[in-house]
């Protein structure tokens, strides 16, 4: 049950309506913010009493759920110990040295070295400066441009703007650096070479070599791509599509980025989501669920290959990158912990298990008149509303479709987000069948409710 807001509370949304700038922000959207209070393992509950399942994991980041007293218990016994220190030329601190043979144990079997950031931006802004890093040490300083793909997400540094494939989020921030290269993805269900064909053709990787052979593949220093797309739609890949675009890498000499934040840790069934094709990248990039949101941490991974030149880097070639809170100590212990849990809980198994029950509850919504698709892979879903299925056509942005569908599902107890009228759905690996019914039966309803309204 919900109860009315005390005085204090109508404080804080009022404060936070008038002063807070908000990621994405927009200002009507926070005239009436749910403010959140506490969490339980898949469940929020805001300042008012009311509870929602957490349908997005909060950012797709929260993977063992809220509440954890353990990570909290972490945090507090390596701050006591030692909160901070400087990891720059010289210096280092035990977690951070434990993390990365942990992780190291987990990723794929070529990964060789870490650098540790503090968001998935920088992350992935700092691996592309690693890989032009890695091309100089070869002789190679042209080999700079880096390909990404549309419907990407990758940050909201300048360089992982650049990289970011939806037009929204370069508006307004323009000019961008030069020598970022953007081409279609694997997006199935509206590809313009396969959309109407029975199966996928790869035409969308072909393109990706056609983008390298046409700036000149001694220019291109990397492609950079989700292995499932998230914020984009929840895309996922036809099965041969990686194992093509590692082998036109290869091809070209053209370093592979799997950015893996959000697919990371268990969200696909797998540690890592190439897992599921057998491929391995050059670097990886990790952030969100490493410490499952409790405390901010990412990375970069190299490879062996890459790792060997930085190793080998002469004195007047140093590897200058830095971050005040690169390996920050207690975020690398939270983080350790963070990853027993998974392990001792067996939350990645529990992720394909319940993402598979997330998958036949939602094939049903797939026969409601407006859904066009179902999609996703393991505990990562969308459900694509269209104003009409035969033709795939969208309904017009006008229309606010999408946040009808946010509202509605939000209205009925299921925190999620949107991208136009796709619904994204990706909750902690703790969800319970009992709440994965639930999202389904939410999402349901949501669709039906503003489908009824808009007649």
């Amino acid at each position: 049950m919900s109860r009315r807001l005390s005085q204090s509370e109508i404080d804080l949304r009022q404060y936070d309506a008038g002063h807070l700038l908000h990621p994405q922000f927009y200002a009507p959207d926070h005239r009436e913010a749910v403010i959140f209070e506490r969490g339980e393992g898949a469940v929020l509950t805001d300042v008012e009493g009311k509870q929602y399942i957490d349908g997005l994991s909060s950012l797709w980041n929260v993977a063992a759920g809220h509440g954890r007293r353990e990570l909290a218990e972490a945090a507090a016994a390596q701050m006591a110990q030692l909160g901070f220190s400087n990891s720059y030329t010289g210096f280092a601190n035990v977690p951070s040295i434990r993390l990365t043979e942990k992780l190291l144990s987990l990723v794929y079997p070529n990964m060789s070295a870490i650098f540790y950031a503090s968001s998935g931006s920088e992350a992935n802004d700092f691996a592309m400066k690693a890989a032009r890093y890695f091309w100089y040490l070869l002789d190679k300083p042209e080999k700079t441009k880096i390909i990404s793909r549309s419907e990407s997400y990758h940050g909201g540094t300048m360089a992982a703007t650049a990289i970011t494939g939806m037009t929204a989020f370069h508006k307004g921030f323009g000019p961008e650096p030069p020598g970022f290269v953007q081409v279609p993805t694997c997006y199935r269900y509206r590809c313009s070479w396969c959309s109407g064909k029975p199966a996928c053709t790869l035409e969308c990787a072909d393109n990706i070599e056609a983008a390298i052979l046409g700036e000149g593949a001694d220019t291109v220093a990397a492609v950079i791509a989700e292995p499932v797309h998230g914020a984009g739609g929840v895309i996922p890949p036809d099965p041969g599509y990686w194992p093509r675009l590692r082998e036109i890498c290869d091809r070209h000499d053209v370093l592979l980025i799997a950015d893996e934040v959000i697919t990371g840790f268990g969200r696909t069934g797998r540690w890592f989501a190439l897992e599921h094709w057998g491929v391995q990248p050059d670097m990886m990039t990790i952030a969100k669920a490493v410490t499952s949101a409790y405390v901010p941490l990412s990375a970069f991974i190299v490879s062996r290959r890459i790792h060997d030149a930085i190793l080998s880097a002469p004195a007047d070639a140093k590897f200058m990158l830095g971050c005040t809170n690169s390996a920050h100590p207690t975020a690398c212990a939270v983080a350790l912990r963070n990853v027993q849990i998974l392990e001792d809980e067996a939350l990645v198994q529990r992720a394909q298990r319940m993402g598979r029950l997330l998958h036949e509850g939602l094939s049903a919504v797939a026969e409601m008149p407006n859904v066009g698709e179902v999609r996703g892979l393991g505990l990562l879903a969308a459900v694509e509303v269209v104003e009409d299925v035969a033709t795939r056509r969208p309904f017009a942005a006008a229309e606010g479709i999408g946040p009808k569908l946010a509202k509605a599902m939000r209205e009925r107890g299921v925190v999620t987000r949107v991208k136009g009228e796709i619904i994204l759905l990706a909750p902690p690996l703790v969800i319970t069948e009992e709440q994965v019914r639930a999202i389904v039966a939410v999402t349901a309803e949501a669709i039906d409710s503003v489908m009824r309204e808009r007649r």
